[in-house]
């Protein structure tokens, strides 16, 4: 009942950790399902969708469907996503949701918006705000290493850890998640510059993940310094700041890379303007 007033994932979310004081990492996810009425959990019939959910018509109950073969860290968010189509008032019941819907992030339809809705759901739940950042914060500076423990920590994908990682770190960084030389996505903090990379774009030639081919391949790679233009957009007459490379390389030819700014750019901007200052501060 106190989940039907909620209309905003964070707000759900609220309040299903405030009834759940005991909970620690990993969220039971499936327990959670059940106890608000999600009858089964089980595998598609077909491979054409990551997940579906089922409800009846005033979404009172409903099931939940996952692609087989699905390690577990991946299906756990396709519950999520699922579940978050459930609990959220203003989705409909039924649904079918492709890999592009688990990681929509847009807002310009309305179609969008509720599996964008459903994603910051899933991800709030599995990685509940003041853990994760608390947990994140916890390892230090970022790391790729780090990504791997919290993944095995809250029992998600690295892909996932990646992006909430991004999201809450209080250190301004970036992950790019390429394949095969090509990126797929990226993720950047609200504090960190602008990437030069889109999706499905080449990585730049010059970066240390395209370059250095053998690093990061059991282990994350050493912190390379890079000059920024190689991945940062550009401004015309002012300085870009250096970048701190990393990359962990996965599984058939999938890589993520973590960049770093190598110093503050507003360091730089706060002496420039106390030396301007200087200079034209008259003496008598």
């Amino acid at each position: 009942m106190d989940l039907a007033d909620c209309g905003s994932p964070e707000r759900l979310i609220q309040t299903i950790l405030r009834h759940h004081p005991d909970w620690t990492p990993p969220v039971p996810i499936e327990a959670l399902a059940a106890a608000v009425n999600i009858l089964e959990i089980k595998d598609l019939d077909t491979t054409s969708f990551e997940g579906a959910l089922l409800t009846d018509p005033d979404k009172s109950q409903g099931i939940i469907l996952c692609r087989p073969g699905v390690p577990g860290g991946r299906r756990r968010f396709t519950i999520g996503h699922e579940l978050g189509h459930f609990l959220i008032p203003t989705h409909v019941g039924n649904q079918q949701c492709t890999q592009s819907h688990l990681s929509e992030r847009g807002f310009s339809t309305p179609a969008q918006r509720r599996e964008a809705e459903a994603n910051r759901f899933a991800a709030g739940i599995l990685m509940p705000k003041p853990w994760f950042e608390r947990d994140a914060d916890g390892l230090g500076l970022p790391e790729a290493s780090h990504l791997r423990k919290l993944a095995r920590s809250y029992d998600v994908s690295l892909e996932a850890a990646a992006n909430r990682f991004v999201e809450l770190t209080s250190t301004p960084c970036a992950v790019v998640f390429s394949y095969d030389g090509l990126v797929r996505y990226a993720r950047s903090h609200v504090r960190f510059p602008r990437l030069a990379v889109e999706r499905k774009s080449r990585l730049p030639s010059d970066c240390a993940t395209k370059v250095r081919a053998n690093a990061g391949i059991a282990e994350p790679s050493d912190w390379i310094e890079m000059d920024g233009t190689i991945w940062l957009q550009h401004e015309w007459g002012r300085p870009s700041p250096r970048v701190l490379e990393q990359v962990l390389r996965q599984a058939n030819g999938h890589a993520v890379t973590m960049l770093l700014l190598a110093d503050d750019p507003t360091d730089d901007e706060n002496e420039d303007e106390d030396d301007m200052v200087a200079r034209w501060n008259p003496r008598f």
